[in-house]
């Protein structure tokens, strides 16, 4: 095991790591569902926690953007909720491949652009009204500051940020463990997690990829990456329930007694 030793090293491996495992997503239920889906007008993959917040932003007449659309699942839906022009941004190819043949499904005309979220196209600043991030792209970031101010970058003035994450408190415990609820890891842990495993949401047998690399940010530096990218944030909500992989369901407690996920809504100054 090396970890990288500068943050560029660390994105190309996960890259070379979601290329690897994209194949897997591709044809798998997960997959099946989600074609079933889009063939049909109106479909959206998002939780009521999402939708209810996207009603609440309002999704009529808005430009929008996902950093980090993964197979584009979630810039359809925005698409197919109301908004009125998506553009979804990932690194992956082979992932934006399967965003391609999904939106073709839909119907739909979502744009789909292979960028790092770190480095964003400087075409796309100040373009949108309404950019969204969620599920695990904070955890992919080294450096969580460069990445907000590449968010807040493609907002209009008065734009917003709509995140919705995994809680950070997650990363403290190791839930395929003989103690689920036991805490294993800091919440403040500097060195990233590594593995070699593919990138499942799942509990299918995970084969082996280019290794990579998972970032923890404690809350704190999630509101100071935002305040320092000159965004004023207006809403903040925490969940018990899971939104990462499967193996955390072990986590959700009948008594409620972790955060397990987040919902942060934020405005450019």
């Amino acid at each position: 095991m090396v970890i990288p030793m500068n943050h560029a090293s660390a994105i190309a491996a996960n890259k070379a790591a979601w290329d690897a495992t994209a194949p897997l997503h591709y044809g798998n239920p997960m997959w099946l569902r989600l074609a079933a889906g889009f063939a049909a007008p109106g479909y959206s993959c998002f939780d009521n926690v999402m939708q209810d917040a996207l009603k609440r932003v309002c999704l009529a007449g808005k430009k929008v953007a996902q950093v980090c659309c993964n197979n584009g699942r979630e810039t359809i839906s925005l698409r197919n909720l109301g908004a009125e022009a998506v553009v979804g941004f990932d690194q992956s190819t082979a992932f934006l491949e399967q965003a391609r043949e999904l939106n073709a499904i839909a119907g739909q005309d979502c744009v789909f652009v292979e960028a790092d979220a770190n480095a964003l196209p400087p075409a796309y600043a100040e373009q949108f009204d309404l950019v969204i991030v969620t599920i695990g792209v904070f955890g992919w970031m080294p450096d969580l500051k460069r990445f907000a101010k590449q968010a807040a970058g493609l907002l209009r003035p008065s734009g917003q940020l709509l995140v919705y994450e995994e809680h950070p408190v997650v990363n403290m415990f190791e839930p395929r463990g003989l103690e689920p609820l036991k805490v294993v890891h800091s919440y403040f842990r500097n060195a990233p997690f590594v593995s070699c495993d593919a990138i499942l949401y799942d509990d299918t047998p995970r084969p082996q990829v280019p290794e990579h690399y998972w970032y923890v940010h404690p809350l704190s530096a999630v509101f100071t990456a935002l305040f320092e990218a000159d965004l004023s944030i207006r809403a903040f909500r925490e969940f018990s329930h899971n939104i990462s992989s499967t193996e955390f369901d072990l986590l959700e407690t009948t008594e409620s007694l972790l955060p397990m996920s987040y919902l942060l809504q934020a405005a450019k100054n």
